[in-house]
């Protein structure tokens, strides 16, 4: 027993002296002070932006001082028992000593307990709130399980939204969405330890929050008028890398009723104005079935396939979806193009690699190569590109070698931001719903077989429903300006 002492300390003393209670002071103690470093070297911006930096000092420090804090009273429940047992009274161990705070050595202990609590209070809530900051941030999301998210997390670093945090959309503001998608983030954390997560990741996501909730807070379909004109470049595979551009107007639409100005794809698919519901046969809401249309004037329309059997109320109610940006928009940021396309958006920005004597059509093979991971993916799409050109054009291989080379990590960036195998993801797995060209698209629903029981309404495939050419299959860019002033 320890003596020297007042009765409570010397008590204290004796049930701390086990080997658990001591590795909880331990641990407590040393990361308690980590906590506190990396606090302070934080405030003064010293840590560098590293996802494993945030999550050892916010969560896995954390986690240990917790750790440390309940092995103190069970390693001191312990050694209660064990005293216990070998003759030591309960009663001698039970008593509650006299609080005596004209003692110093009684006050000095009792502002030592209320201080190191007071600390552990401030530690624990402030790591509790940088916990749950650093859970939100863009870093986390993305780079934390770097298997799971590579893909999502490198097509949303060169998508249009690279700039909006990852929890803006699939978080949103208020409470219970936050507490639900913490809950799910579980969910998701337990699947990775285990490794029974899903290659490729599934979609769509049913937790999803609705895109009136998100997207709507920075996109407002009434606000949007008028149609876009856009030009689309396509590039063959031949030797010259032919160009051919279509020029179109797209009448993307949007305004409403009480403004006065209203029309186009946005307005008829997802404004209050009008209200669409679906019930798709697959899981990827691919293959739509029945769809329910509600006009301006109240009028209902159900539309569906002749050989489709009508679906019960009760599976309406379960089964139909309110279509929103999300069913069209289905890549707003992870987007994995299609190898062609991808292409000849690098064609369209770089005119000097049109020079590369069939450079589509090596650029698109190689990408569409099989390799056994990403990083010798990427480096074989771009060996292949500088071994073609080497053997089958050796004379440009030595006097262009530097178009060559840019040609060649072009064509590997575009593997690298397209195909994962160790995600069994690529532009196959997470199709883009966005026209229709590269998927079923607008045709899953515009394919003039959804027609109304009375026939005499159909959801058209015309068109010019929702584009109208302007120029198609010019050899040379046409000239926007010409065309706008035009329209």
């Amino acid at each position: 027993m320890v003596t020297g002492r007042s009765d409570n300390t010397a008590r204290l003393f004796n049930l701390a002296h086990n080997g658990t209670t001591l590795a909880g002071i331990a641990l407590t103690t040393v990361s308690g002070l980590a906590i506190v470093t990396f606090l302070i070297v934080n405030l003064l911006g010293g840590l560098e932006e590293s996802p494993y930096i945030g999550m050892f000092a916010y969560v896995i420090l954390p986690f240990i001082f917790v750790v440390g804090l309940l092995l103190i009273p069970l390693g001191m429940h312990l050694r209660r028992r064990r005293l216990l047992r070998s003759g030591v009274t309960d009663e001698e161990l039970s008593a509650y000593p006299k609080l005596d705070f004209n003692d110093p050595r009684l006050r000095r202990l009792a502002t030592a307990f209320l201080g190191l609590t007071a600390a552990n209070a401030v530690i624990l809530g402030s790591i509790s709130f940088l916990a749950v900051e650093y859970s939100e941030t863009v870093t986390f999301c993305g780079q934390t399980c770097h298997t799971v998210m590579q893909p999502e997390y490198t097509a949303y670093s060169g998508s249009p939204h690279s700039r909006v945090a990852c929890v803006d959309c699939h978080i949103g503001p208020g409470a219970s969405w936050f507490v639900r998608s913490k809950l799910d983030g579980l969910r998701q954390v337990w699947h990775t330890f285990r490794n029974t997560y899903h290659r490729p990741i599934q979609t769509p996501l049913e937790t999803l929050r609705p895109a009136r909730e998100t997207c709507e807070q920075c996109h407002w379909p009434n606000k949007h008028h008028g149609d876009k004109l856009r030009v689309f470049a396509r590039f063959s595979s031949d030797e010259a890398n032919t160009p051919s551009y279509t020029a179109m107007l797209l009448k993307t639409g949007g305004g409403s009723l009480d403004l006065g100005s209203h029309g186009g794809i946005h307005w008829w698919h997802i404004y209050s104005d009008n209200r669409i519901r679906y019930i798709a046969g697959d899981e990827r809401r691919e293959e739509i079935v029945w769809v329910e249309l509600t006009t301006p004037s109240g009028e209902v329309r159900v539309y569906s396939r002749d050989d489709a059997k009508a679906p019960a109320t009760d599976e309406v109610e379960q089964k139909a979806r309110i279509m929103d940006c999300i069913d069209c928009h289905n890549r707003p940021t992870h987007l994995f193009r299609e190898p062609d396309w991808a292409i000849d958006d690098i064609l369209e920005r770089d005119s000097d690699l049109r020079t590369l004597p069939f450079f589509k059509r090596e650029a698109v093979r190689a990408v569409k190569g099989d390799y056994p991971s990403h990083a010798e993916g990427v480096a074989a799409v771009h060996q292949a590109i500088v071994d073609f050109y080497r053997k089958q054009s050796p004379k440009l291989s030595a006097t262009d070698s530097d178009l060559v080379e840019r040609g060649a990590a072009a064509a590997a960036e575009t593997y690298g931001r397209t195909v994962f195998p160790a995600m069994k993801t690529n532009w196959e797995t997470h199709p883009n719903h966005i026209g229709h060209e590269t998927s079923p698209g607008c045709w899953r629903c515009h394919d003039d077989e959804m027609t109304t029981a009375d026939g005499q309404h159909v959801i058209p495939m015309d068109c010019d429903t929702c584009h109208v050419f302007l120029v198609e299959d010019a050899t040379e860019r046409p000239d926007l300006a010409a065309l706008a002033s035009g329209l």
